[in-house]
């Protein structure tokens, strides 16, 4: 005997079960796509977060778009506002994110969660050779761009400059219009948070030579004393043609998504990244390296629970402050 269910549907018309099935093939291909908030296109992170989001989407049913934004303070706005599914961000967004400090006082996230870093980040901070500014004392007064307009870089570039005491004319923009107004005359030089060499400065160094201003040892010393997110970084001799060796400050950088993502969807795209990890820093050398140890040492906000699942699964030792609440 046929049951209810089983005789309704003999009474519904073909076309009607064929839209039926339609609509779920696209639900379940909407439910497969998901997005990542990156930063401007012609950088490297652009590049690089580009070749995570291929590898996953080669090694999972979902299938990630990568959308272009001013950067990790764009993304982690949009993210808290469920705009985006992922989004491309570092250590100090995260934290002051999740804790409502600083930049997000007043748009705190308490469900952002770290999924994993991809590669710490070098803050460089350029000026053109003609300017003949030799530190960056000698910016006090002069036309400078803090990095793209929005941008983490441009956050650190606020916060180490206050710290020394260095007071430029900031003027505010995105990267790419930094890099004419400098080749221009019409700023002394600019800022960007990136893997070196950044495509920006090289062009920019060809058409009008740069100098990286470097900072010696007892400013590092002073910034990261304030700002333990940052560490020494070295900017290495020749890195832009002709420049000197110069030593900066650099930041993990990585993914985060909302708590509200499903645990195995996010388990999938962790283990995914990490089992082919190959493949990313193959093309993306900064990553080259970089395992979920360095995720677990530094990270700065709760880890999603799908990703600390995997981390677990490698039996890695998660510290209990890294825990979110969810999975406690």
């Amino acid at each position: 005997m046929k049951s209810f269910a089983q005789k309704s549907r003999l009474l519904i018309p073909a076309s009607i079960l064929a839209f039926g099935t339609l609509t779920s093939a696209v639900v379940h291909a909407q439910e497969d796509a998901l997005n990542i908030g990156a930063v401007p296109t012609g950088t490297g992170w652009f590049f690089g977060i580009s070749e995570g989001a291929r590898v996953i989407s080669a090694n999972t049913p979902y299938e990630i778009t990568v959308r272009e934004t001013g950067g990790t303070r764009e993304n982690a706005i949009r993210l808290g506002r469920d705009e985006l599914d992922l989004a491309f961000t570092e250590a100090l967004v995260g934290y002051e994110q999740y804790n409502g400090i600083g930049r997000f006082e007043d748009t705190p996230n308490e469900n952002v969660r770290l999924v994993y870093w991809i590669a710490p980040s070098t803050m460089h901070w350029a000026v053109r050779q003609d300017a003949e500014i030799s530190n960056f004392e000698e910016l006090a007064g002069e036309r400078f761009n803090p990095s793209s307009i929005g941008g983490g870089g441009e956050y650190i570039t606020e916060l180490v400059f206050d710290i020394l005491g260095v007071e430029p004319d900031f003027q505010r923009m995105r990267i790419d219009d930094a890099a004419e107004g400098v080749i221009d005359g019409r700023l002394v030089g600019f800022s960007y948070n990136g893997i070196p060499p950044i495509p920006a400065f090289t062009e920019v160094h060809s058409s009008r030579p740069l100098q990286l201003l470097s900072l010696s040892e007892e400013q590092i010393e002073t910034v990261t004393a304030e700002l333990p997110f940052l560490s020494p970084s070295i900017i290495p001799a020749d890195t832009y043609r002709g420049m000197d060796e110069a030593t900066s400050l650099g930041i993990y950088m990585g993914v985060s998504a909302n708590s509200t993502l499903d645990n195995d969807i996010v388990y999938d795209i962790t283990q995914a990244y990490w089992e082919n990890h190959d493949q990313v820093s193959a093309s993306f050398a900064p990553a080259k390296g970089m395992t979920p140890q360095d995720v677990i040492d530094n990270a700065t906000f709760p880890i999603h629970a799908g990703a600390l699942r995997y981390y677990q699964e490698l039996g890695l030792e998660i510290p209990e402050d890294v825990i979110p609440p969810e999975a406690r």
